[in-house]
């Protein structure tokens, strides 16, 4: 019994270590690496919740995988604070890459997205509200 659970928790240790190890891309910067291939995006929308209608952006970090599909999907910040979260993890588990020629090796990375739901047409109170969802201190306290 003790063999095992010591044997888990071995196990844990590796798979942070190698999620820490991952080069953290901020998404300014992930073009360099990997570019996004979906033509469409398809997302699980509940029926009911709260703030489903309103301008919301959701902060969600995640990993591009050497094989271009995203994992460690964790939900980050929703801002006004309601349902639309899990139609961003949703959207950001259906989400393919491709490397890019800078990124000849396939390096898996760690990197965010800002997903913006019912943003108003002004560009100004656009970026207003997505702005409201960066990450300032990304990577720290986000592996």
């Amino acid at each position: 019994m003790k063999a095992s659970i010591a044997t888990a928790l071995l196990g844990v240790a590796a798979m942070s270590s190698a999620a820490e190890g991952l080069r953290a891309v901020p998404p300014d910067q992930l073009g360099h690496y990997w570019v996004m291939t979906n033509t469409t995006l398809e997302a699980e929308v509940p029926n009911m919740g709260r703030n489903l209608d309103k301008p919301t952006c959701a902060a969600v970090t995640y990993t591009i995988g050497n094989d271009g599909r995203t994992r460690d999907i964790v939900l980050r910040k929703v801002v006004p604070a309601g349902d639309l979260g899990s139609v961003a993890v949703s959207a950001v588990a259906n989400l393919d890459y491709a490397a890019t020629a800078a990124n000849d090796a396939d390096e898996p990375v760690f990197t965010y997205i800002v997903m913006p739901f019912n943003l108003p047409p002004d560009p100004a109170a656009r970026a207003r509200i997505t702005a409201a969802c960066r990450l300032a201190d990304f990577p720290k306290g986000y592996r």
